[in-house]
């Protein structure tokens, strides 16, 4: 499984979805019901606090079809995202992140990462 870039947007105070299909190296769907996936945001790559964590575990990664991924954030969740110091217009934060999948084994393989633009919420 290739490791990609992929920025995200998020809205603060909106629902976040993204659905994601998972292939081999052949174009052909994994079948993703034997593994754990997991993305955490970050300000930095070397900031220890968590901004935000999805996982199958606690639901916000769905295993949709072979080879599907559903993301889901809340409106609360993101909505209790900090964009304490964003700037530009719209004003936005960059935090970064990364989703990674463990198979049964322990194996665990960094499937994709990038920045998220997290845009500051006004109606509130």
């Amino acid at each position: 499984m290739p490791t990609n870039r992929y920025d995200l947007n998020f809205q603060q105070g909106e629902t976040f979805q993204l659905a994601l299909n998972i292939q081999n190296a052949n174009s052909m769907n994994i079948n993703l019901s034997s593994y754990v996936a997991a993305m955490q945001i970050r300000q930095s790559y070397t900031n220890n606090t968590i901004i935000e964590q999805l996982s199958t575990a606690n639901g916000e990664i769905r295993v949709a079809n072979s080879g599907w991924y559903n993301l889901v954030l809340s409106a609360q969740r993101t909505g209790n995202v900090s964009t304490s110091g964003a700037v530009g217009y719209p004003p936005k934060v960059i935090y970064v992140y990364d989703l990674s999948l463990t198979d049964q084994t322990g194996i665990t393989t960094k499937i994709m990462f990038g920045q998220v633009n997290f845009y500051s919420q006004v109606t509130r």
